[in-house]
């Protein structure tokens, strides 16, 4: 079994940054674009997909029909770094141990019998826990999401700029378990200032119906996120969380 790594990108042909950090992986890409995105990045494997499929849900859930065996991959990482570190020892992970490290967490999550996989999301080192590297449920983020053939998840196209955690919350109600290797992770920019991509749709007014709709479907599991302090405040206020029964 092949991870296939595809990172899915729109109107970013000139600002794509993963391949630097994973050259061997593939951009799809609407096929109105496609042409930008092969002068832009030249070595790099296109996808198209018909232009008929807008948005990210549904262009993740081609993906998934298409690869099956898949690492998706926002356009715009900036590193993969681990997170356990000793002083003076370099935390980059170079690209060919990134490909070791996809692989061999793809396998993993087979093994464990989970379909959803992927890493931290916390890209301090100090919020690792080396008591416990790996994770068995949860929110897998968007940014590094990996997903295996034969399960029963799906991309709802009502959900616009939640798809991360509508995937991990179907997830959990069909299949229970992920995997999570905790002592990696993507760097990403911020959500909310990079153009293209989902910032063409992305405001309050769609987060707050993508809250709603997930509270709708899944219950009252999608919580309001709260600030961790009174000096850090939330980016938005319908920021969420998932606060599963198990």
């Amino acid at each position: 079994m092949e991870i296939q790594v595809v990172v899915p990108s729109h109107k970013r042909a000139d600002r794509v940054s993963t391949t630097l950090l994973v050259p061997w992986a593939k951009l799809c890409v609407p096929e109105s674009q496609a042409d930008a995105y092969r002068v832009a990045n030249p070595g790099i494997e296109i996808i198209e997909h018909p232009d008929s499929i807008p948005g990210l849900c549904r262009k993740r859930d081609w993906i998934y029909r298409r690869f099956g065996n898949v690492l998706m991959l926002d356009d715009d990482l900036t590193g993969f770094n681990r997170l356990y570190t000793e002083p003076g020892e370099a935390y980059e992970v170079d690209p060919a141990t990134a490909y070791e490290i996809i692989q061999r967490t793809g396998w993993t999550a087979r093994q464990v019998g989970a379909y959803l996989w992927g890493f931290a999301h916390q890209p301090n080192p100090v919020t690792y826990k080396s008591q416990k590297p790996f994770v068995l449920t949860g929110y897998v983020t968007g940014c590094a999401m990996g997903m295996l053939s034969g399960s029963k998840l799906y991309f709802d196209p009502a959900v616009r700029c939640n798809e991360d955690y509508w995937v991990s919350l179907l997830n959990a109600y069909y299949h229970r378990r992920v995997f999570k290797d905790m002592r990696f992770c993507w760097l990403q920019k911020d959500t909310f200032k990079n153009r293209g991509g989902l910032s063409e749709i992305r405001n309050l007014d769609v987060e707050r119906e993508d809250f709603e709709y997930l509270r709708r479907v899944f219950g009252d599991v999608v919580e309001l996120k709260k600030p961790s302090s009174a000096k850090k405040s939330l980016r938005h206020p319908f920021e969420k969380q998932i606060s599963l029964p198990y």
